[in-house]
């Protein structure tokens, strides 16, 4: 994520050097063993699990890089700023993806790569607060911020230009930057900081949030290695120097940060009296598997308002918004026709009904199936774990589980050892609420 400012300042408060010699593992090892360990951390930005996908821009292009060196590429999600230092130097990781800005001072720590993306800071704050458009107007507001991080630096050094004191306060919980957006997003506190990369991918789930007032230049952002593995610096480089002018990164870039403007537009018109201009094929998917049409229908609509060829994050397409490494596996692909997407789609939500079958009410299990249809089924089951454990129903959806879901943007609910898929930040709550609510119109 964001925050590489404090890793130096960590080092030498722990006075790390002298407790732990970095180790000498370069490209020789790397290859000889078949794969490069990857440290990082659990965002929208750099991985996640959507889907039963691994995502994440950083994961993507790391992804890219092994496979074009035949490497298998292993992830350890980190949470702590000084785990990164302590990991990396000891050889238990090789390469940390993490939005990290390229900073001089950390030159002897790190050796960085050649950066791959340029981005700057950001306020994120809610349209409903009185907007601040100007860094200068931050003077004695309080905004939170994670401690040791890039966005610490740039606030101290605010408070230098503008002659002020700005109230920086930090969390114990030690939260990612993405946390603290969400916290802004759902009015616990007003005001933080991120990338403007990582604050659009937000943006797109909280409309409610502004991310317009700029806080810093233009940042070079990179990847992290020993200083000692050069060879693997030099290797990481040169695919980065081809990828970076490739066709395949500008369609990552549009995957992650503008899907929303590459959407082809395509216009079908409803005929009077229908739900939609699918109605027919809606109805003959949903009568093979004995679903009521409309429920797919209001499926279709929560998804891609019936846009044959809408584009989601990461890749999410069509009609019933199938992830790239899913759609093939019920016969959909971008360029499929709507009878084959709804037939894909109507294939797929009821696959994930079968699944949960051991739900006995019916109307439960139909939640069920939405939000991990919306979610994936492993962040769902995480979300029942928790619930079990809190001793709640792990069965029912209403003021049980659905509570966990809520609760699995929260780091003291992601890292516990019971969720195994990590934190998610999406809306599967909503999601569930709002296909009932449009099929209840509808019914």
């Amino acid at each position: 994520m964001l925050y590489f400012f404090g890793l130096g300042t960590l080092l030498l408060g722990c006075n790390f050097r002298s407790q732990q010699a970095e180790m000498r593992k370069d490209w020789a090892q790397i290859e000889r063993s078949g794969k490069l360990t990857l440290l990082i951390e659990n965002s929208t930005l750099s991985f996640f699990e959507f889907k039963g996908k691994r995502m994440g821009f950083e994961y993507e292009i790391l992804d890219t890089f092994c496979k074009a060196n035949h490497l298998k590429l292993e992830v350890k999600v980190v949470n702590q700023l000084g785990d990164f230092v302590r990991m990396l130097r000891k050889g238990e990781g090789d390469v940390v993806a993490a939005n990290l800005p390229i900073a001089l001072r950390q030159q002897k720590y790190f050796n960085y790569s050649l950066p791959y993306y340029q981005t700057y800071q950001v306020l994120v704050q809610r349209k409903s607060d009185s907007i601040i458009s100007e860094p200068a107007h931050l003077a004695g507001k309080t905004i939170y911020i994670r401690k040791n991080s890039a966005y610490e630096k740039r606030l101290f050094a605010l408070q230098e230009e503008i002659g002020a004191t700005i109230d920086i306060r930090y969390q114990k919980s030690a939260p990612l930057a993405e946390d603290l957006i969400e916290e802004v997003a759902k009015g616990r506190i007003h005001y933080t900081l991120a990338h403007e990369n990582q604050a659009r991918i937000v943006k797109d789930m909280h409309p409610n949030l502004d991310i317009a007032t700029r806080m810093s230049y233009e940042q070079r952002i990179a990847f992290a290695l020993r200083p000692k593995s050069k060879i693997l610096k030099e290797k990481l480089d040169a695919f980065l120097q081809t990828y970076i002018a490739s066709e395949a990164y500008t369609q990552l870039k549009k995957r992650y940060f503008d899907y929303i403007a590459s959407t082809p537009t395509e216009f079908y018109l409803t005929p009077v009296g229908a739900l939609s201009p699918f109605d027919a094929l809606f109805k003959k998917a949903a009568q093979a598997y004995n679903w009521d049409w409309k429920v797919l229908a209001a499926v279709s609509f929560k998804e891609s308002r019936f846009n044959p060829n809408a584009r989601g994050l990461g890749g999410a397409y069509g009609l019933m918004q199938f992830m790239p490494n899913t759609g093939p596996h019920f016969g959909v692909f971008p360029e499929s026709s709507p009878e084959v997407q709804i037939k894909g789609g109507m294939r797929y939500l009821n696959s994930i009904s079968k699944r949960w079958a051991s739900i006995p009410d019916e109307q439960s299990r139909l939640q069920f199936t939405l939000a991990s249809y919306n979610a994936g089924m492993s962040h769902i089951e995480d979300a029942q774990r928790l619930a079990r454990a809190a001793g709640l129903n792990p069965n029912k959806w209403d003021g049980n589980v659905a509570l966990m879901v809520n609760k699995l943007d929260e780091p003291q609910f992601y890292r516990s050892e019971l969720v195994r898929c990590g934190a998610y930040r999406g809306q599967a709550t909503s999601y569930v609420a709002k296909v009932l609510a449009i099929y209840a119109r509808w019914k």
